[in-house]
């Protein structure tokens, strides 16, 4: 993974597509910083969204400009002046808006821009990791719209019984600081209810990541969905029990058909 993101799922990927449903369509539409996609085998088709338009942008430049980012990432100087410079100030240049997202996100004390963090095997380590995020994102589609826009007009071909669709939205009343578009502070009970809404109406198989949280559970329970619980992970104040919802039953023999 070439982007560091607070919430993201490299540390229980495996323990989560344990139960993932066999599928050959693969989508998610809170990509973030890809930490399930680039920690799972790959499906023969993949389907991916995120809002955040810096987001999108860097992996728009990772397939697009990779020789031009890796050349660019080597010139640029780790050092304070440079961060309290992007931390106010965005380019317009798609290479360079690439640079600064990746400096604040993997150079910044969790994320939050308040302290630059000194660790030079961090730039060691994105060569290798942007050789193998360009080859996994290969024939991948990339969407950069509204979680309920982008189900909502999915392919008729893609929503089939060999579709696994995964969600990684922001939790709801999470104590984190979260650098998403969607954050604590506007993600809502109400979108909550549409994203169900939405994995409801594709007729797709859907599995989603959350806390414990008493609304999570109650409308699973409501829906009829399954609960399953991963384990528990520290938040930035306590500890959480983390659980994915799925509405199916896990009867899986491999991961993918």
């Amino acid at each position: 993974m070439i982007l560091r993101r607070l919430g993201n799922k490299k540390k229980i990927a495996d323990e989560i597509q344990k139960h993932f449903t066999p599928h050959k369509i693969y989508i998610e539409p809170f990509f973030g910083a890809g930490g399930m996609f680039f920690n799972k085998p790959k499906a023969k088709y993949n389907i991916v969204n995120d809002l955040d338009s810096d987001v999108f942008n860097l992996f728009q430049v990772v397939m697009n400009q990779k020789e031009e980012l890796e050349k660019a990432f080597y010139m640029m100087p780790i050092h304070k002046e440079l961060f309290e410079y992007w931390k106010i100030n965005e380019p317009c240049d798609s290479l360079q808006k690439a640079l600064r997202f990746i400096f604040l996100s993997n150079f910044s004390f969790m994320n939050t821009k308040s302290t630059m963090l000194y660790e030079s095997n961090k730039k060691a380590n994105f060569y290798p990791e942007l050789e193998k995020t360009f080859n996994l994102m290969q024939n991948v589609s990339f969407s950069n719209e509204f979680f309920d826009s982008f189900l909502n007009t999915l392919p008729e071909n893609y929503k089939t019984n060999e579709t696994l669709i995964y969600c990684d939205p922001p939790y709801l009343d999470a104590d984190t600081k979260q650098n998403y578009v969607y954050n604590i502070k506007t993600w809502s009970r109400e979108n909550v209810e549409t994203l169900f809404d939405t994995l409801q109406a594709t007729k797709c198989k859907f599995a989603m990541s959350e806390f414990d949280h008493p609304f999570i559970l109650k409308q699973s329970k409501e829906r009829g969905l399954n609960v399953i619980i991963i384990g528990e992970r520290n938040n930035l104040k306590n500890r959480r029990t983390e659980i994915l919802v799925t509405n199916y039953e896990n009867r899986q023999q491999s991961l993918f058909a």
